[in-house]
């Protein structure tokens, strides 16, 4: 696959869904990416294009990351009392595991929700409320939120090169030919069948701090943000040490990948 400046292989047109199923597939959507539930091969790999050829991904500091995450709706209202909810028509229910964040599709303020346990039965899913310090809120029926089965997961820059004759006939030695962004693929991010939206993220870290990108958020009123509220208090910054970010792919919602299902789980 390849990104050519703002194109992704993805349409930035979007059309009405027909249907989807429980398993956050919808029909007539062809997958930028399919591979078998417990595989972990081959990787996926993005190749990264502008106007001007391959993007140079060879610049100092650049660190390479990686979400993926299914979409789903909350089935009824939900208030900050709660600890278990159920999906609207149970989209999303089986592409959760324990130990993933739920995020509430929300501009300012998302709550976090760690997936901590499920009723199989009845379709639950038990979550801990106000994860990574979030506010806790009320949830009207209906309420959008996605289900990351990876978040800020690390990915990998490979660059190749080669040397190229220049019509003049001089070399010029170690041409970037292909900038790829790739991730690997492990035994916990294909356990669970069904689609998911996955993009990429580059970091460019300052010289003097090489460290991961982490935001946080802060409890407010229910109704009215304080005026003391800066920026900052709405993840509206960069993180520690982070110069500037670039996702991929531009447009969309992500890169679609689909995880068939197989009867063939390892055994221990």
């Amino acid at each position: 696959m390849t990104i050519i400046g703002a194109q992704t292989g993805i349409s930035c047109s979007s059309t009405s869904a027909s249907c989807t199923g429980s398993d956050g597939c919808t029909d007539g959507m062809t997958p930028n990416f399919a591979i078998r539930r417990h595989d972990t091969k081959p990787p996926f790999k993005v190749s990264v294009n502008d106007c001007d050829g391959p993007l140079d991904l060879t610049e100092k500091n650049l660190v390479a990351e990686v979400n993926m995450w299914a979409n789903a709706k909350l089935k009824a209202a939900i208030t900050k009392a709660d600890t278990y909810f159920e999906l609207a028509d149970n989209i999303g229910f089986e592409q959760a595991m324990v130990g993933d964040i739920i995020v509430m599709d929300r501009t300012r303020l998302p709550e976090h929700m760690l997936v901590t346990a499920f009723d199989e039965t009845n379709h639950l899913i038990q979550v801990q409320r106000g994860y990574n310090a979030t506010f806790v809120d009320n949830w009207p029926k209906g309420q959008s939120l996605r289900i990351f089965r990876i978040m800020n997961g690390s990915a990998e820059i490979e660059t190749i090169t080669e040397d190229i004759r220049q019509v003049d006939g001089t070399l010029a030695e170690d041409q970037v030919i292909e900038s790829l962004l790739i991730y690997e693929w492990n035994q916990n991010s294909t356990c669970l069948p069904g689609c998911f939206w996955l993009e990429f993220k580059l970091l460019k870290m300052k010289d003097d701090a090489m460290s991961m990108l982490s935001t946080s958020g802060a409890s407010i009123t229910p109704s009215f943000t304080p005026s003391t509220f800066s920026a900052t208090n709405f993840g509206c910054i960069l993180g520690t040490g982070v110069e500037w970010v670039r996702r991929f792919p531009v447009c969309g919602e992500g890169f679609l990948i689909q995880i068939t299902d197989s009867p063939t789980a390892e055994l221990p």
